[in-house]
This record gives C-alpha cells, structure tokens and sequence, in this order.
C-alpha cells in the first residue's frame, strides 16, 4: 500500500501545482474572468462587442502580465526547478509586467481586429470562414509564444516580437498540432468539463505552448551553429 501510494505522490504534486497555479493565474484576472463569464451567457452581437471591447482594454493590463507569470513558472517546471508557486508568479508578475503591458497593446489590438473580423465577415463560402479562422489561430499561437519568449530569453520587446513571428512560422505542422490540441483543450474545458477552467486549463495550455516554443527555438538554435 504505501509502495502505491509513493507511486502516486508525483501524480498527486502535479496535480496541486496546475491547481494552484491555475486559481493563482484566475485571481490576478478576476475582472477578465468575469466578463469572459457574460461573454458565454449573451446572445445579442452589441453586447458581444461591447464585452469584447471591454476585455481588449483590461487584457493588457491583467491578462498579459498575469499570463506572462504563468509561463514563467512553467518555463521553471522545464528546467526541472523547485520553486514556490505563488512568490514565483508574484516574482515574475512584477519582473515583466512593463515589457507584458506593452506587448499586450500590440497584441490586444491584433484580437480586437481578428475577434471584429470573425464576427462581421462570417461568410457562407467555406473558404472566407477557413482564412479567417487561420488567421485567428496563427494569432493565437503567435501570442502563446510570445508568452514564451518573454520568460525564456531578455531580448527587446520589438526583437521579441520579430523573433516570435519567426518561430511561429519555421515549423507549421508541429506548431498546428500544438494549437490543435490547445483548441481542444479549450474546448473540453469550457463544453464538457467547467471545473477544468477552475483548476488546470489555463497551466496546461501554458504547457503546451512553452513546449512548442522551446521546441522550434532549440531547432532554430542548432541550425544556426
């Protein structure tokens, strides 16, 4: 028995870390969850723009430094480091919370056209909805690296994001399979299983992002000796 539970304790520690940096994450985004809450609940598309609106406005002031924070732990769970998580995410909060805020203008801004984009120039030709789609998910793995880059290298911000675009593009099909799976990540969470919103979604997308970042730029990295 105490052979199973020994077994079982690594489980059980992941477990209450991406729990606990998950909640850790959602208290520094409260009012973002919140509206992110009445973005699921309203129908009329005014309203849908007016939340939007209203997160694109919060986003670069909490979502983006909090987000940056929590790559920033995970990227120390890479390096197979033994930190504390919430005095690490406060650490890393404040440490990047200037270069996050201004990135998040940038890439608020890029959303808000994408999200305003989608709603208004849905079109019945399956190809017009697929381009903006791409577009759509280009931008969102462009913005989980960017999270990445942030915590893994000390480049300037206008570099950092030159940089990203790079490693966004230089391996298409393993960076669409990480999407994919984020996508469904997202998608379970939020259409089969609520709570995983709650507890784990937020780090394992982390995960998976900081896992395809590190992935391309050590490729990039090896081919450039």
């Amino acid at each position: 028995m105490n052979n199973v539970f020994g077994r079982m304790q690594p489980v059980f520690e992941w477990i209450t870390n991406l729990a606990a940096l998950n909640i850790t994450w959602l208290v520094f985004n409260l009012p973002i969850a919140y509206l992110s809450l009445l973005l699921v609940l309203v129908e009329h598309t005014s309203q849908i723009l007016m939340i939007i609106l209203t997160i694109v406005v919060f986003s670069p002031f909490l979502l983006f430094p909090a987000t940056t924070a929590m790559f920033g732990v995970v990227r120390k769970w890479f390096m197979k480091e033994e930190i504390k998580i919430v005095q690490s995410f406060w650490k890393f909060y404040k440490e990047n919370y200037k270069r996050s805020l201004f990135g998040g203008f940038f890439l608020s801004f890029l959303w808000l056209v994408g999200v305003v984009d989608f709603l208004y120039i849905k079109s019945d030709v399956s190809f017009v909805n697929f381009i903006v789609l791409f577009i759509l998910a280009f931008l969102f793995l462009y913005t989980l690296y960017f999270f990445s880059d942030t915590v893994h290298t000390e480049s300037k911000l206008t570099q950092s994001l030159k940089n990203v675009l790079i490693i966004t593009i230089a391996n298409p099909i393993f960076s669409f399979g990480i999407v994919v799976i984020c996508i469904i990540v997202l998608y379970v969470s939020i259409s089969y299983l609520p709570f995983l919103i709650i507890l784990f979604t937020g780090p394992i997308i982390a995960i998976l992002g900081f896992y395809g970042y590190q992935k391309v730029f050590t490729t990039i990295l090896n081919v450039q000796k």
